[in-house]
């Protein structure tokens, strides 16, 4: 008798490979799965995750060098769990090599600008660093409104609220890269506008840093 053959697909999307959006890739995938990485001996592996599932099987997910993705997990997985896993990690891997950059580049040319000025700022006077939280907020809430724009949504949501955009982007099936950390600027920025309170150094360079990485992955 032949030894049962272990579920296996290979998805090809353009981009996957590239280091910025396996990054991407990887953060949503740990945000959709408990997973752990795989120490890879292969050449020609760009990342190698393994999930696993409530259910009690594991599945693996490979990114080649050549924008592949293999998906595989042993026969004893149920086919209908491993295609759902199957359709989740190629919706991931899609999005994850989107740019809203390719999309809305005047847009995003500006905020690179208001970034470049905010990064500027010297945080070791109070006032500066308040600005400098503002500014990092006001980036975030921008690109949030760029993405949702290039998935079609229009009118009131575009000026709603960070956790309600953040939710009307994942209703589209789409991931906000770094969205606990997005909440978190927009609550520390709160507190500035309706308090006064004063960030400290760290929470300042912080916030800068974040605005940074969400408009280099986004």
């Amino acid at each position: 008798m032949s030894k049962p053959r272990r579920l296996e697909k290979r998805v090809t999307v353009q981009g996957a490979s590239n280091p910025e959006n396996v990054e991407k890739f990887t953060y949503f995938l740990s945000k959709a799965y408990s997973c752990k990485p795989v120490e890879d001996r292969g050449p020609y592996v760009s990342t190698h995750k393994r999930l696993h599932l409530p259910e009690g099987f594991d599945i693996d997910v490979i990114v080649y060098t050549n924008d592949t993705v293999f998906i595989s997990s042993s026969p004893i997985t149920p086919v209908a769990i491993f295609n759902g896993v199957v359709l989740k990690v190629s919706e991931i891997a899609e999005y994850s090599v989107k740019t809203i950059e390719a999309i809305r580049p005047l847009t995003l040319e500006r905020v690179k600008d208001l970034m470049d000025f905010t990064s500027t700022l010297d945080t070791s006077d109070e006032h500066q660093r308040m600005v400098a939280v503002i500014l990092s907020d006001t980036s975030n809430e921008i690109v949030l409104r760029e993405q949702m724009k290039s998935l079609g949504i229009k009118g009131d949501p575009l000026e709603a609220g960070i956790p309600d955009k953040i939710r009307k982007i994942k209703e589209k099936g789409e991931g906000v890269y770094k969205e606990d950390e997005i909440k978190n600027v927009r609550e520390l920025r709160n507190e500035i506008a309706h308090y006064g309170s004063i960030p400290t150094r760290d929470q300042a360079a912080k916030a800068l840093e974040i605005a940074k990485d969400v408009l280099e992955h986004t």
